[in-house]
């Protein structure tokens, strides 16, 4: 028998993108789909472009809560064996699933498995742009190292819903960056990532308040992003019964300082300040994110002047520019 494949589809204003994505569903050369989009509260015309659909597909629509709460809305709703996520603003290629489900049939019968490919990115117009190439983990690797390093995007994997169910779907809390995540839990639940190369979708990379995933990293408090590494970094160690391995705490100190950069730009000085001091306390010497002049300026000037001067210096560039 072919499996069914349920392809989730979470939409917030997104009339300029919402057609396109749900064609590239329906156009998907596997034949056992159901598509599910999950309107989240839109004021565009997304909304009537979904039901122009007719009975090609689901829907179902509601108040605005953010990404991760649609994800799990179209996953309870979802009765397909396997489950593909797709943003209202991105595009599967034709062979997507059918490549993804051949390649499932592929994995041992006994291995908790998911296979997953590449995103090619482009612009808002759908013209390709440099992108960021994965890297499959190595036989020796540490797969929590990998994850965290070579994290795939929402669409890249072709997910089983039976391990998303597990560890109960997207965490709601997060504004931004959900896969990370969610990729992360299902390793320590004992999923292992299997990448073959190519691409399956492609990711629509641009800046725009009204795209699903694209909120402020502060929308639900300053210091959301840096609870979840903590708690990242408990779930690490009592998975593993160890303290963090090095490349594991040079990873995990990169991210506080990431989200640190994040959040003071966003004016939270004093709780960039407990990012920065966590991360230096996982790895000092390895955790400043950020080129040059960035780094100098930060043991020249402390990290908020750095970033002020940072800002400055690139609206000055924009207004020249113009």
């Amino acid at each position: 028998m072919t499996p069914l494949v349920s392809i989730i589809i979470p939409t917030f204003n997104a009339e300029k993108y919402i057609k396109e994505a749900i064609e590239s569903a329906i156009s998907q050369s596997w034949s056992n789909k159901e598509i599910i989009a999950v309107d989240d509260g839109s004021t565009d015309h997304s909304l009537e472009i979904i039901r122009s659909f007719g009975d090609r597909i689901r829907w179902e629509t509601g108040i605005n809560q953010g990404a991760p709460i649609s994800r799990n809305r179209g996953l309870e709703l979802a009765q397909g064996e396997y489950i593909k996520f797709l943003d209202a603003d991105d595009v599967l290629l034709l062979d997507c699933i059918e490549k993804q489900v051949a390649q499932v049939s592929q994995l041992s019968s006994d291995s908790k498995a998911i296979v997953y490919g590449d995103a090619m990115w482009v612009d808002r117009n759908g013209d390709p742009i440099p992108n960021h190439p994965l890297r499959a983990r190595q036989p020796a690797e540490d797969p929590i190292a990998h994850i965290l390093a070579q994290c795939p995007l929402t669409s890249c994997p072709l997910h089983k819903r039976e391990y998303l169910l597990e560890i109960g779907g997207f965490d709601s809390c997060l504004p931004r960056g959900q896969e990370h995540d969610l990729h992360l839990r299902l390793v320590l639940a004992g999923v292992k990532f299997v990448h073959h190369p190519g691409f399956v979708y492609q990711y629509r990379e641009y800046s725009d308040g009204d795209r699903i995933s694209k909120n402020a990293y502060s929308k639900k408090g300053a210091m959301i992003y840096y609870n979840t590494l903590q708690r990242h970094k408990k779930l690490i160690e009592a998975q593993t019964g160890q303290t963090l391995a090095p490349e594991v705490r040079k990873i995990l100190s990169q991210r506080f300082w990431m989200y640190g950069r994040s959040i003071l730009r966003e004016g939270y000085i004093t709780e960039a300040n407990q990012y920065f001091s966590d991360a230096r306390q996982l790895d000092a010497k390895h955790c400043m994110v950020g080129s040059m002049p960035y780094p100098a300026l930060v043991k020249l000037f402390g990290t908020k002047r750095a970033e002020s001067m940072l800002q400055n210096a690139k609206s000055l560039l924009k207004s020249t520019a113009i």
